[in-house]
């Protein structure tokens, strides 16, 4: 049984970096146990959840809170309204509403599309996506990723389905909702509810973070300086959009100093 706080984690998972956010913003300590791809699935069957189950919150009491949803609403669950990233709903009713409809329309979104597009075209540059996939591992799943690395890579590729035309279609997904989200911002708002930060700001910020590879992520992105000129033109493009400015603020802004554990 864990003796404290426990996150199993997909390193360089966007979705892996949100639950982290929820639990530094609101100081709850946690030991993150994180693993490289593939091993990941192997390290969930052996806490016995599922593959897609991540990040997977472990209580000292043996709790597991197996993804996002389930991690904020324990963690916010006894708070005073004015300290939840989820507005209450008793209090809060059409704000709490407009939250929770727009992160679970961003979270269905985000799904598959920021996997399918970095992953196809990352995994084709070892040495670039290198950090993403090995920092922080246990050592032989690194060792393992160096010495397999073309076997994994075409797992990867079988099991998620990857190729330019999914790849193709994930990026005008990804474009879509840049679109939308620059449409908010049109106004001028700082934030995209209720004039505060919401679980809407953090989620888009880290979800959508890899595709400007922004600073203060925690899953280790590529170093631009890397990048093949093709994913550095897609990167600069939405780094220059309003939705891309709006990512780096909310992380500027609003993530605290990451944890070295």
């Amino acid at each position: 049984m864990a003796t404290g706080n426990l996150l199993i984690t997909l390193r360089p998972s966007s979705g892996v970096d949100l639950g982290r956010w929820v639990l530094q913003h609101h100081k709850v300590p946690y030991t993150e146990r994180a693993h490289a791809p593939i091993f990941h699935v192997l390290a969930l069957k052996w806490w016995g959840v599922g593959a897609e189950d991540y990040p997977l919150y472990v209580t000292p009491k043996g709790d597991k809170l197996k993804g996002n949803p389930f991690i904020i609403e324990f963690v916010e669950n006894d708070m005073a309204p004015e300290d939840r990233l989820i507005p209450d709903a008793a209090t809060e009713p059409e704000l709490h509403k407009e939250v929770t409809d727009f992160t679970t329309w961003i979270y269905d979104k985000v799904s598959g599309d920021v996997v399918t597009y970095s992953y196809f075209h990352l995994l084709k540059y070892k040495w670039v996506v290198w950090p993403s996939l090995t920092t922080r591992v246990p050592w032989y799943e690194k060792v393992a990723w160096f010495l397999f690395y073309s076997l994994f890579k075409g797992l990867m590729y079988k099991g998620l389905n990857l190729d330019k035309a999914a790849a193709d279609t994930a990026l005008q997904g990804i474009y879509a909702v840049f679109d939308k989200v620059d449409g908010l911002l049109a106004d001028g708002r700082q934030y995209l509810s209720g004039g505060r930060l919401t679980y809407s700001d953090i989620s888009v910020a880290a979800l959508y973070g890899p595709m400007i590879l922004a600073q203060g992520y925690e899953g280790f992105l590529p170093n631009q300086a890397g990048c093949p000129a093709f994913l550095t033109q897609v990167y600069q493009e939405l780094r220059d959009r309003p939705t891309g400015h709006f990512i780096q603020r909310i992380y500027d802004r609003h993530r605290p100093p990451q944890p070295q554990s």
